[in-house]
């Protein structure tokens, strides 16, 4: 794919101060040129600069010549002395596709990992005619809910679409009511102006053409994914490895010090279990209040009186690296950058505008106001846009919005209260001059979460109408109301409580608790009562003096303890932090300056590190898009751990996009995430988790732990972790049914090898499956090894041609139930 140089075709789209870029674009001065990278990719830049306003766009495309591929980043810039024009709905991806012959459009997409039994699960979506799928992030973090990678497959033909950004994307697939699919992509909210010098950019857009089946195009991007889209430490591709961690008997690293690291490495070492990194994970720094207080990043000297070189010095010596664990961008309470540096943090409610009472001495009750045009949420309270809401006090204090009548004449009311807490409660109120108009409930009495009056009545100048809201039913915890309140006066003026919020004849105040509101009770408010600080924070890397100081302090961390591989988590939804932190004319800049100094940071640390690994995780696998993936692996692939049904689906899900992930073990079906002791070894439960990165969870203490099966069984898996780069191939549906069989292949057709794995679920009546094999010569014959099968130890006891495993398939016999099945095939020279 070659771009068009007059700007009349170019991928991506835009508003430009109310206009199309498409009928922009053409008129503004260009600028090409072509670089060739290397023998197999050329960089194509083209820039379109408008003369009068200063804005540059400029795509950095790569194409590719060893596959059908192509991909691009779009960068804005005001090259100009003053502040642009609104851009908005900037999609990186604006493309149309036309159907080329009968089959219709078929969407093949994934579950993200939102930390369930279903994560990375594979799902389908026909887009036939008329019909609109819209696909997008949750709560800032990529992959929370879906994953970003899309396969659109047209018959034996389609298209590979990959957005790339770790932040809040949104990709829409719109059919007309002929052949044509429309497909946009990119940061879901866009609506800024940009100031002098300043440059942003899109999410990374990829394209791959495929041809045979859709599970062909998974492979081919499988490929280009080993060869173009994954770090390479060192300049090759991570290899498979096992890593052991004590987190499950220390509460991750709560517990964990000096000596009991070292104990657990000689554990290990003692048992014959070979391991390449030892992990230690959150709680190592100073904390009081446990692991999740993090935003100290100091190494605890209690516990660790010399840091981690003695243990660092200590693994190395036997031939063992360490990963240390890190979330830098969460800031908790009462931390060292919460307490020195509170400007470098974003509060996620700092749009919101709250008066309470300093003769109360608490937050509630109170008043608040949303002054941003974005939806806020927080702890199950929503405020809308540019909404009021109110709350009672912890002592039956009804909260109240009072509007003086600025002369006589009749009034029309209209106003309605809504819970806006998941869980409101309240009794709500009119009143005229302290005497009743209105009374209601939300969420009791059979009410609704929304009621509301309307109503007429004569004022005179001075008169007070009350809007009032109490706890309901004794408990105050859970009870922001929304209120919206137009009074229209007799000259035809509006008096609207929310846009005029802090001034026109609006007062906030307070009535003391009564069996009912008791307007003569009425005290002001007068103090600001903000909230949020009192929660997580985030540590904002789009801040250049909170970026520079973060790279500095973990470099050194790093280079002071010999930490050879960095795990950095992410434990928060970002998108209120980042839209909280947007004016009107700004929306989404804050997410792109806090993305761009992230992926800024991690390039930093692998520029001073190249031979360092990272390690991506963010509650599991929750950040990992493409961008991400170009520069870390995600070793905890999912917060759902252990259960075998959900992670035999994850391997089968997240394998057609991600070719190395990792998940942990403990070789038991039921094991607690937490918690030691003797567990027993089940090689069904071993093979359920078994993945590129494998990290035990044993408790290495329990002198009578079966080692023998367990060296057997990592043993095997080293033998067969070789295989996890092939090509992929699912041999059964996916299905979470335990009366079902599941399976898949990994393929090396270059030299003729492959594995096999499958697993008889433990209500399955079929004790024999056969698994029709892909990507097979027809006319070679193979041979066949059994790693681990009880039951079909016969398989390799003759050989098999090409033709017999993929159009009869391979007998695979399991008797026992459940019971898991490893294989090796080989073509016979």
């Amino acid at each position: 794919m070659h771009f068009d140089e007059k700007g009349h075709s170019l991928p991506f789209s835009f508003t430009y101060g109310g206009r199309r870029s498409a009928d922009l674009l053409p008129n503004w001065k260009n600028h090409s040129n072509v670089t060739k990278l290397d023998v197999h990719r050329q960089r194509e830049v083209l820039t379109r600069t408008d003369a009068r306003t200063g804005l540059q766009v400029r795509l950095e495309a790569v194409v590719y010549s060893d596959y059908p591929a192509v991909e691009w980043t779009v960068y804005l810039k005001n090259t100009g002395k003053v502040d642009t024009p609104i851009v908005e709905n900037l999609q990186a991806l604006d493309l149309d596709f036309e159907r080329k012959g009968s089959a219709e459009f078929l969407l093949h997409h994934n579950v993200g990992s939102p930390a369930s039994r279903s994560d990375y699960a594979p799902l389908q979506t026909p887009l036939g005619p008329n019909f609109s799928k819209r696909i997008s992030a949750a709560g800032g973090r990529p992959t929370n809910s879906d994953l970003s990678y899309f396969n659109v497959a047209e018959g034996n033909q389609g298209k590979i679409v990959v957005v790339g950004w770790p932040g809040q994307w949104a990709a829409e697939f719109r059919r007309d009511k002929g052949r044509n699919l429309h497909i946009t992509a990119g940061q879901e909210l866009t609506h800024f102006k940009l100031h002098p010098g300043e440059e942003v950019r899109t999410p990374l857009i990829v394209l791959l053409d495929w041809h045979g089946d859709w599970i062909s195009g998974q492979n081919q991007w499988r490929r280009w994914m080993m060869a173009y889209g994954m770090p390479k430490p060192g300049g090759q591709l991570p290899k498979p490895m096992m890593l052991a961690s004590s987190s499950r008997a220390y509460r991750e690293m709560i517990g964990g010090n000096e000596a009991n690291q070292i104990m657990h490495i000689d554990r290990y070492l003692e048992a014959k279990l070979k391991i390449d990194y030892w992990w230690m994970d959150a709680g190592w720094y100073v904390q009081q209040h446990g692991w999740p207080q993090v935003g100290t990043w100091e190494i605890d000297k209690s516990r660790f009186p010399n840091g981690f070189k003695p243990i660092s010095e200590y693994a190395h010596s036997k031939g063992v690296k360490i990963l240390v664990w890190f979330e830098p961008e969460r800031v908790a309470p009462d931390t060292w950058i919460s307490n020195n540096h509170p400007e470098w943090l974003l509060n996620p409610l700092s749009p919101l505008e709250s008066l309470a009472s300093a003769k109360l001495g608490r937050n509630e009750p109170n008043v608040v106001f949303n002054t941003s045009p974005n939806v806020l949420s927080w702890n199950g309270i929503t405020w809308p846009p540019r909404g009021l809401s109110f709350h009672p006090g912890s002592n039956g204090e009804y909260s109240v919005i009072r509007w003086m009548a600025p002369s006589g004449g009749h009034y029309r009311i209209e106003s309605a209260f809504t819970g806006i807490d998941e869980k409101t409660t309240t009794d709500v109120h009119v009143l005229q001059n302290g005497h009743s108009l209105f009374d209601s409930l939300i969420n009791l009495g059979g009410k609704g979460k929304k009621t509301s009056y309307e109503g007429a009545i004569d004022l005179d100048k001075g008169d007070t109408l009350d809007f009032v809201v109490g706890y309901g039913n004794g408990s105050y915890e859970y009870d922001s109301t929304g209120l919206d309140a137009v009074i229209t006066g007799p000259d035809g003026a509006r008096h609207d409580a929310a846009n005029e919020f802090g001034g026109g004849n609006w007062s906030y105040g307070y009535l003391s608790p009564n069996a009912s509101p008791q307007a003569s009770s009425f005290v002001a408010y007068d103090k600001p009562a903000r909230g949020g600080a009192n929660g997580d924070q985030l540590l904002n890397l789009g801040n250049p003096v909170a970026w520079k100081w973060l790279v500095g302090h973990v470099d050194k961390l790093l280079v002071d303890n010999g930490i050879d591989l960095y795990r950095q988590d992410f434990n928060i939804d970002p998108l209120l932090f980042w839209r909280g932190n947007d004016a009107p004319d700004r929306q989404g800049i804050t997410e792109i300056k806090h993305v761009m100094g992230y992926l800024a940071y991690w390039d930093e640390l692998r520029r001073r590190h190249p031979d360092m690994l990272i390690d991506s995780c963010a509650s599991g696998g929750r950040r990992n898009d493409l961008e991400t993936m170009r520069r870390a692996v995600p070793l905890w692939r999912s917060d759902y751990a252990y259960e075998s049904i959900g992670h035999q689906g994850m391997t089968y899900g997240i394998s057609m996009w991600i070719p190395f992930h990792g998940t942990g073990t403990v070789a038991t079906s039921d094991a607690p995430y937490y918690g030691g002791g003797v567990t027993p070894i089940q090689p069904y439960a071993f093979w359920s988790n078994a993945a590129p990165s494998f990290g035990s969870g044993i408790d290495i203490r329990e002198k009578t732990l079966d080692y023998g099966a367990l060296r057997r069984l990592f043993g095997d898996w080293r033998e067969i972790n070789r295989y996890y780069y092939g090509d992929f191939y699912p041999l059964t549906p996916y299905s979470q049914d335990e009366a079902a069989w599941i399976g898949w292949q990994f393929d090396y057709p270059e030299v003729g090898e492959g594995l096999i794995q499958a697993f008889r679920r433990g209500k399955s009546d079929e004790d024999t499956v056969h698994l029709k094999l892909r990507g097979l010569n027809p006319k070679a014959s193979y041979a066949v090894k059994v790693v681990d099968a009880v039951g079909s130890e016969a398989l390799s006891q003759r050989s098999w041609s090409g033709a017999e495993l993929m159009d009869v398939g391979l007998p695979v016999t399991l008797k026992d139930r459940p019971a898991a099945a490893v294989l090796t095939y080989s073509r016979v020279k």
